[in-house]
């Protein structure tokens, strides 16, 4: 059973979880997570709100409402959601990545950098991070850093946007070839 239809299928009993204890912000936290999973975005966003409400310190809470802001293109709230996530606990991982994204989004280079590199402070085999650290440096004009978070990425196994690869190709004057990429790409 696929994760949506698992959520699918707990969700009757999240919701009598959240009718017997009302005033439990994980309840509603752990409602607005599964209803994230079967793409109920503006349900999922009340259920987080509530448990912001009740619970103004629960992280994922934050961290998923940033989520669904970050889908609905809304990039400065995205941001601000995260950065309250990481009022609560500075070294939440995901509240780095997300807001690394929102910032992304919003053309802010310099802050895209300093989230990614926070993230890879805690997880330094985070392909994607790796990746996203590549694009904000290239935006900021850091050419050989840019090439070699780019191409740790790829040996880490992130499938790059294509644009993005033929630009680091140019750059560095050559064309990507398979060896470049790693042995994944090889197969």
């Amino acid at each position: 059973m696929s994760p949506k239809n698992k959520s699918s299928v707990a969700i009757p009993k999240l919701k009598q979880e959240v009718a017997e204890q009302p005033d439990s912000a994980r309840a509603h936290m752990r409602l607005g997570t599964a209803l994230i999973q079967t793409r109920a975005y503006g349900q999922a966003e009340i259920s987080l709100r509530r448990a912001l409400e009740l619970d103004p310190k629960c992280i994922e809470a934050w961290v998923n409402l940033g989520g669904i802001l970050l889908g609905r293109f809304d990039f400065e709230g995205c941001v601000e959601v995260n950065r309250k996530a990481l009022e609560c606990d500075p070294d939440a991982m995901q509240a780095h990545y997300n807001q690394g994204l929102g910032h992304l989004y919003l053309n802010q280079a310099k802050e895209m950098v300093e989230c990614f590199r926070k993230v890879l402070a805690k997880d330094p085999e985070n392909a994607g991070a790796h990746y996203h650290l590549a694009v904000g440096l290239n935006a900021l004009g850091q050419e050989e850093e840019a090439q070699a978070a780019f191409h740790r990425s790829l040996n880490l196994g992130h499938a790059p946007q294509p644009e993005f690869v033929r630009l680091m190709g140019k750059k560095n004057n050559s064309s990507l070839t398979t060896i470049e990429m790693g042995p994944e790409s090889e197969n």
